[in-house]
């Protein structure tokens, strides 16, 4: 009897290693189901407060929006909203699509939603560039009334087309450079519509070293005779800072009776040396958040969420004093917010890492639910 009892389990055995064998077969061959995917719609929508701008930008502006995976399966269901501003000679391309390190928006939110690190949410990515290659999300006379457009035309276009929460408490703003300067400046002219912030590399917080007369591109800026003169694509740094001095001037201290530009500059030559023209540079520094501190302080203590990041190797040096400057002014005022420098950062690069940071921010920020 003992060796019959043998091969009965043997084969018993044999028997069980075989129908594990091919369930394991079955289960390799039937791919698993993918997880669901958000979706990026590209769309336009009318921006009336740019209308009548000296530049001739159109009214009808581009947007993306990324809707998250559950959107067309959850109907009842309402959702907080980032806006995400880009920089300067940028494009909405910069945030969507094969941007910064190779940024796709659509994938990278999936994820960040599918491993839990935040919850299901709306991004709308707007455009900044006009004539001069970047608007700084301003409202000018000249330019147009672009900070009108985000806070108001956009918002308004967003809340009435999509499922959004729309109050302050779920409605965030994030932008990199020219995108980090509107974002902050956004959230202190309209606290009741952005209640949360972060900022990344964010330029023209203060008339600071290469933003100050120390540059020495204000020369060549003030000898221009005509927009021809202006560069097209700048390609070398004195190129940038030609068409930025522009732009911003455009911006910060617009003068439609003043061609060519319809713009008047922070400064001027006085026996051979840069100084100060008024009222230009005091309307600049009346546009720029580190002089804005105290009087904004109650409307910055308000924020549900204020953040500011900068790379420790800049290429701007105003970027990385003024990051510095504000962090204190702030900490002075007993105002919070984080301030985080990355290492080896640069103004370019770690960016993608950097919306990463940005974008779980607001998923512990911003309100989700009623």
């Amino acid at each position: 009897m003992q060796p019959h009892r043998r091969t009965s389990l043997a084969a018993l055995l044999s028997a069980a290693a075989l129908v594990l064998s091919s369930r394991l077969v079955l289960a390799q061959a039937v791919p698993r189901p993918e997880p669901p995917h958000g979706r990026l719609v590209e769309t336009r929508y009318t921006a009336s407060s740019l209308a009548g701008n000296l530049l001739g930008d159109p009214t009808e502006q581009p947007v993306s929006i990324y809707l998250p995976p559950d959107y067309e399966t959850a109907r009842s269901r309402r959702y907080a909203t980032v806006y995400l501003l880009h920089g300067y000679a940028g494009k909405v391309g910069d945030w969507t699509t094969h941007g910064y390190q190779g940024l796709d928006l659509q994938p990278a939110m999936d994820e960040l939603i599918a491993s839990g690190e935040m919850p299901p949410m709306i991004v709308v990515v707007p455009n900044g560039r006009n004539a001069y290659l970047g608007s700084f999300f301003t409202n000018s006379s000249v330019t147009g009334r672009w900070e009108d457009a985000i806070a108001n035309d956009l918002v308004a276009f967003v809340d009435g087309r999509f499922r959004t929460i729309p109050d302050a408490r779920s409605r965030g703003i994030a932008g990199h450079s020219m995108g980090g300067y509107g974002a902050i400046m956004l959230a202190l002219d309209h606290p009741e519509t952005f209640g949360s912030v972060y900022a990344m590399s964010p330029c023209c917080l203060a008339i600071e070293s290469d933003m100050s007369a120390e540059n020495p591109i204000w020369p060549r800026v003030l000898a221009l005779k005509s927009r021809e003169e202006l560069p097209k694509d700048p390609e070398t740094l004195s190129d940038f800072w030609t068409v930025v001095f522009v732009a911003l001037s455009a911006a910060l201290s617009p003068d439609p009776q003043r061609p060519p530009f319809f713009a008047d500059f922070p400064y001027e030559e006085k026996d051979g040396r840069l100084v100060p023209a008024e009222p230009a540079y005091s309307r600049w520094r009346s546009r720029m958040p580190l002089y804005l501190v105290e009087a904004r302080r109650t409307t910055l203590l308000s924020l549900h969420g204020l953040a500011i990041d900068v790379g420790d190797h800049d290429d701007f040096s105003h970027i990385r004093r003024g990051t510095r400057l504000l962090s204190d002014a702030l900490a002075e005022r007993d105002v919070p917010h984080l301030y985080e420098i990355y290492a080896d950062g640069d103004h370019g690069n770690r960016i993608r890492e950097r919306l990463m940071r940005a974008l779980r921010f607001f998923g512990e920020r911003l309100r989700t639910g009623p």
